[in-house]
């Protein structure tokens, strides 16, 4: 399969989509490694995940990406968690969304959602007021979510380094900036999550370092539960 896409996607002259491919990849085995999990069937659905995308399914209706490389994995046989990971690895899709509930859909969804940050904050197209247009405020907002739900705590900074890395970000500067763009980012969307039940003072007491997002909520509820 790997090869098939590798051979197809440079004759539709769409090579980016491979790259992407093995930045995932990549990106996937740091997460398993950082989480002390198995990364066999999250690794073989990375290599699969963006391949629908130079179907004629999904240039047709692209609604249905992952949709449709979920029933290609099955149709060839693939184990039933790197199927669901193809599907899972886009959600949240849309607001009120179901995250993904494999371990292997966790980890591509967050390999896909933090290289998508740092490769458009990589182009200076940062979100700014309501202009949006990649959904990186959802993608944000879904690692959260999803690191929460799963009780995990992760280093963003770790995983946003080796994506530069497999960018060739090098400059110094450019890495600091980047590092610091992207926890101003995930301030804003932990502080979305946790509004509703955390005190804003509270918040403000908690933010200072956001790089792992799940250890700030524990802190939030810790010293709320101080407070009462």
């Amino acid at each position: 399969h790997r090869d098939k896409l590798k051979t197809v996607v440079f004759q539709e002259g769409l090579g980016s989509v491979y790259e992407k491919t093995e930045r995932l990849v990549t990106l996937v085995k740091k997460i398993s490694e950082m989480l002390n999990v198995d990364s066999a069937n999250a690794i073989r659905a990375a290599q699969l995940s963006k391949a629908d995308l130079v179907t004629g399914m999904v240039t047709e209706f692209t609604e249905l990406q992952g949709v449709m490389g979920r029933e290609y994995a099955k149709l060839d046989g693939e184990d039933s968690e790197v199927c669901a990971a193809i599907d899972e690895h886009y959600m949240p899709r849309f607001a009120g969304d179901a995250q993904p509930k494999t371990t292997a859909g966790k980890i591509l969804s967050l390999a896909d959602k933090i290289d998508n940050i740092v490769a458009t904050f990589s182009r200076n197209l940062i979100p700014t007021g309501s202009q949006d247009p990649f959904a990186l405020r959802r993608q944000a907002l879904g690692i959260v979510n999803m690191l929460n739900e799963a009780h995990q705590s992760l280093s963003i900074g770790e995983i946003v380094d080796s994506a530069m890395d497999l960018l060739g970000i090098n400059d110094d500067a450019a890495r600091e900036k980047m590092q610091s763009d992207i926890a101003e980012f995930m301030t804003l969307r932990i502080k979305n999550v946790l509004a509703n039940d955390v005190r804003y003072d509270v918040l403000d007491a908690v933010l200072e370092d956001v790089d792992d997002p799940y250890s700030v909520t524990l802190r939030a509820h810790a010293v709320e539960n101080f407070l009462q």
